[in-house]
C-alpha cells in the first residue's frame, strides 16, 4: 500500500500524533489569541502612562488583537509591577518597568517581588528627558539659583515626588548629593499629585519627565529650570540642559522597559519583541512620541539589552540609596 504524505498526515492526527515541528509552529501561530493587558504603574496622563497608550494602539494592529492599558498606580509604580510578577506567564499580562522597579528592592528588607527575578525583559520601549520644574511664585528659573537658595535656607526648599523610591524622589537625593546642599523632600502617593501641589504653590520643584510636564510648561504655568540629557529637547529647546548648568553627572533621563512574568514561553517573549521593534519603526508613532519628549530606542533593541541597562541601573541607585540612607515609607 502507498502512503502519501495526505494519508500520513490524516493518520497522525487521527492517532493524536504530530510531529514536534508542528506542534512548536501551532504554538508559535496561536499566541496571541485574546486580549494582551499591559499594566502601568503610574496614574493617567504620567509619563508612563502616555507612553504606553500610544505604543499600544499601534501595537494593536501589529498583534492583531486589543492591548489594553491598565493603570495600577501606588507605592512609585510598584503595585502594578507585584500584580503582573503573579500573574499567569502566558504573555497577555505585561508591565512597563522603570526605576522605581528597580529601587524597590533596596528600599525593603522583605521585598513582595524581584524585578531580575519575577519578570523578564522583553525590550526597551524608550527614553525621557527629566526636567527640573519650578513654581511661578519661587522665581526660580536656573539649578544655581536652586543650590543658592538651598545652602542659604537649608530644607526650606521643597522637592516633592510621587513617593519614597520613585524617579523624582532619586533624582531629587542625586541632585543635593552632587550639590552639597539639603532640600526638604515631601512624597505624595502619584506622581500628578506632586505636580498639582506645586501648580498650588504648596511646593516649590519637582524632578518629573518632560513628557508630564511640556504642557504646564509650554502654559507658563512653571519653569522649565533644566533638562537632563547631553543635548537640549526638540520639544523644548528654550530649557538649558543640566550639563549647560554645570550638573553634567546626574542620572537624569528616564527609561521604560516592558517586561512580562518569569516562566512566559520563549517563543511569546520573541513574538513580543519583534513586534515591539516593528511598531517602534512606524513613522507617525515615531513623530508622536518625538514631539512628545520621548527617544525611541536604536536597533539591535533586545531582551539582553534591557537586562544590562536593569543591572547597571541596580547598582548605581543602590549605591546612592545606601549613601543617602534613604528608608521606605512608613504607612
Amino acid at each position: 500500500m502507498q502512503f502519501t504524505k495526505r494519508k500520513i498526515w490524516a493518520a497522525l492526527m487521527a492517532g493524536g500524533v504530530l510531529p514536534m515541528s508542528a506542534h512548536s509552529s501551532n504554538a508559535e501561530q496561536a499566541y496571541p489569541a485574546k486580549r494582551i493587558t499591559i499594566v502601568v504603574g503610574g496614574s493617567q496622563g504620567g509619563g508612563v502612562d502616555i507612553l504606553s497608550r500610544h505604543v499600544a494602539r499601534v501595537l494593536e494592529q501589529e498583534l492583531g488583537v486589543t492591548v489594553l492599558v491598565e493603570n495600577r498606580p501606588g507605592a512609585a509604580g510598584n503595585i502594578g509591577a507585584e500584580h503582573v510578577a503573579r500573574s499567569q506567564p502566558d504573555g497577555y499580562t505585561l508591565f512597563v518597568a522603570a526605576r522605581p522597579n528597580i529601587t524597590y528592592g533596596a528600599l525593603h528588607e522583605n521585598p513582595r517581588y524581584d524585578l531580575r527575578r519575577d519578570l523578564l525583559p522583553v525590550g526597551l520601549m524608550a527614553t525621557a528627558p527629566s526636567v527640573i520644574v519650578a513654581g511661578r511664585d519661587t522665581m526660580i528659573t536656573s539649578p544655581g539659583e536652586m543650590v543658592a537658595r538651598a545652602k542659604a535656607h537649608p530644607l526650606s526648599l521643597k522637592c516633592a515626588s510621587g513617593g519614597v523610591g520613585s524617579t523624582g524622589h532619586l533624582l531629587c537625593e542625586e541632585f543635593q548629593q552632587r550639590a552639597n546642599v539639603e532640600m526638604l523632600h515631601v512624597p505624595y502617593t502619584y506622581s500628578d499629585q506632586a505636580f498639582t501641589h506645586m501648580l498650588g504653590g504648596h511646593i516649590d520643584t519637582v524632578f518629573v519627565t518632560l513628557s508630564a510636564a511640556l504642557p504646564y510648561i509650554r502654559a507658563g504655568a512653571v519653569h522649565g529650570v533644566a533638562v537632563s540629557g547631553r543635548e537640549r529637547a526638540p520639544s523644548a529647546p528654550g530649557i538649558p540642559t543640566l550639563e549647560e548648568e554645570g550638573f553634567d553627572k546626574l542620572h537624569g533621563d528616564v527609561w521604560y522597559g516592558l517586561v512580562a512574568p518569569a516562566g512566559t514561553p520563549a517563543n511569546v517573549m520573541q513574538r513580543l519583541n519583534t513586534s515591539l521593534n516593528r511598531v517602534l519603526t512606524e513613522p507617525q508613532l515615531r513623530e508622536q512620541l518625538s514631539s512628545l519628549g520621548y527617544i525611541l530606542p536604536a536597533p539591535p533593541n533586545t531582551a539582553a539589552s534591557l537586562e544590562r541597562l536593569i543591572a547597571e541601573e541596580t547598582a548605581h541607585w543602590t549605591d546612592l540609596i545606601a549613601d543617602r540612607r534613604i528608608a521606605p515609607a512608613r504607612h
